[in-house]
């Protein structure tokens, strides 16, 4: 039996249709062989739900949005979805809109009661069940800042009434003559250390030296900085207007010794007023730096046992540097 064209054409036309029918419901969502079940919930609006959103079940897909409509009369929202009727629905079953991502889409979760009974009545296909929505992205948000705000605010209402104290205000006071203090000792340092480079350098080298120490001891410090910590917790509830007072009771102390320093009294007051006492130890220095590069440039004029022999010594001097020492030296 011989096929015309034209049947082949409409057998051909038929089955593209029924698979474009099958896959236009599939990418829906709608499953295309299983048998489901539709249930309805009724909305007052459904905040970006649409027909294909998906349909939660503990957090995994099982069915999908079939259709979102406006009921005009009642002026409320119709939604329906399908679901395998594998999965039992019972009637008390709560189909909640909830936000599917933090994009904003939607979805909706069947929430069963804990309550259930053992055999409890299942939701037939066709069935409105009860109908619950989620706050939109917006609300949620504010409803967790606007408490953080307040909260923000009382804070910021303290230390605004903690800033305005008259006590703070005089503690504040003190604290900035001390500083003043600090400014003028300060001062008074450095045109007493004006001068004193050479001193100031190897103190410097000292400090250097002293460092490299402390890094070999990182852990020992380690200990100590725990220590500070515990007792800086402590320092932290004292009176910081009695510690004001002690502060400048110490300048006060630091004033008197920087006075007796320049006044010259005791051996720093010497050795800073007095340029006879630098000078002299600096001759007693130089003369003693020569001494010894005597000794290692001629050691026989020291280290020889006989007389001939330190004789050579001096001579060996005489001819390099050209001078003539005198009998005896």
């Amino acid at each position: 039996m011989k096929v015309s064209n034209e049947t082949k054409v409409g057998l051909i036309a038929a089955f593209a249709i029924t698979v474009l029918i099958l896959g236009f419901n599939f990418l829906k969502g709608e499953s295309l062989f299983s048998k489901n079940n539709t249930y309805y919930a009724v909305y007052d609006k459904v905040d970006g739900l649409f027909r294909s959103n998906p349909v939660v079940f503990h957090g995994v897909s099982v069915g999908t949005v079939t259709s979102v409509e406006m009921d005009y009369a009642s002026r409320q929202v119709i939604v329906s979805v399908q679901v395998p009727k594998e999965l039992e629905i019972p009637r008390n079953t709560t189909l909640k809109i909830t936000n599917n991502d933090l994009l904003g889409s939607k979805a909706i979760e069947i929430m069963i009661p804990h309550d259930t009974l053992a055999l409890p009545v299942l939701a037939a296909t066709g069935d409105t069940l009860i109908s619950k929505k989620d706050a939109g992205m917006a609300q949620a948000l504010t409803s967790v800042l606007s408490p953080l705000s307040e909260s923000i605010n009382n804070v910021l209402g303290n230390v605004d009434a903690a800033i305005s104290d008259v006590s703070l205000n005089s503690t504040l006071q003190d604290l900035s003559e001390a500083l003043a203090s600090f400014k003028t000792t300060a001062v008074k340092m450095n045109s007493l250390l004006d001068g004193k480079d050479v001193q100031v350098a190897s103190i410097l080298g000292n400090i250097e030296g002293m460092t490299k120490d402390l890094k070999a001891s990182t852990p020992k410090i380690n200990e100590i900085v725990s220590s500070l910590d515990e007792t800086t917790k402590e320092i932290a509830a004292l009176d910081l207007k009695s510690l004001t007072t002690e502060l400048n009771a110490t300048i006060a102390e630091l004033r008197n010794t920087l006075s007796s320093i320049q006044a010259g009294k005791g051996t720093l007051g010497k050795m800073a007023t007095d340029d006879a006492l630098w000078n002299q130890l600096n001759k007693t220095t130089h003369d003693l730096d020569s001494l010894l590069n005597d000794i290692i440039m001629y050691p026989r004029r020291y280290t020889g046992i006989t007389e001939k022999q330190r004789k050579k010594g001096d001579l060996q001097k005489e001819v390099k540097e050209g001078i003539d020492l005198p009998d005896g030296k």
